[in-house]
């Protein structure tokens, strides 16, 4: 659920689409599980208001401040910050396997092979997420 909170009517409004939203799914009988539900609040002002956790069926749903949604870590300002250091982080220890296996004088070929597979993928991933693309820019 998206919702944009400028003032106390939005803010209602966002109440209520959650407590529709919970009633929906008991009514259609889908579980929602709270203890894995999180609530994330963008916010690009500077003077940010603090916001009340929303409650489902008695439970207070979690405020986080980043959250990883389809392999990416998205945060409150919609940086990527924290996923390119976690993507970094992950190929700075799949770099030190490789230096380990060449120091075992595996053969170069393979080597090659597992670069490409476990490294580079995911480089060229977050080269599209910083990179703005060719269809994206104004002419």
């Amino acid at each position: 659920m998206l919702a944009l909170l400028n003032d106390f009517a939005s803010y209602q409004s966002y109440l209520s689409s959650v407590v529709r939203f919970s009633s929906w799914c008991s009514n259609n009988f889908l579980h929602l599980n709270v203890s894995k539900t999180k609530e994330m609040c963008i916010d690009f002002r500077r003077n940010r208001t603090v916001i009340s956790p929303i409650v489902i069926n008695g439970e207070p749903v979690e405020q986080v401040d980043s959250f990883k949604y389809l392999g990416v870590i998205l945060d409150e300002k919609l940086s990527f910050t924290e996923h390119v250091t976690a993507v970094q982080k992950k190929s700075q220890q799949r770099l030190h396997v490789l230096r380990k296996l060449r120091a075992f004088y595996v053969d170069p070929l393979l080597l090659l092979r597992l670069y490409r597979s476990i490294i580079r993928a995911s480089l060229n991933l977050l080269q599209h997420l910083l990179l703005p693309c060719s269809f994206c820019e104004k002419p």
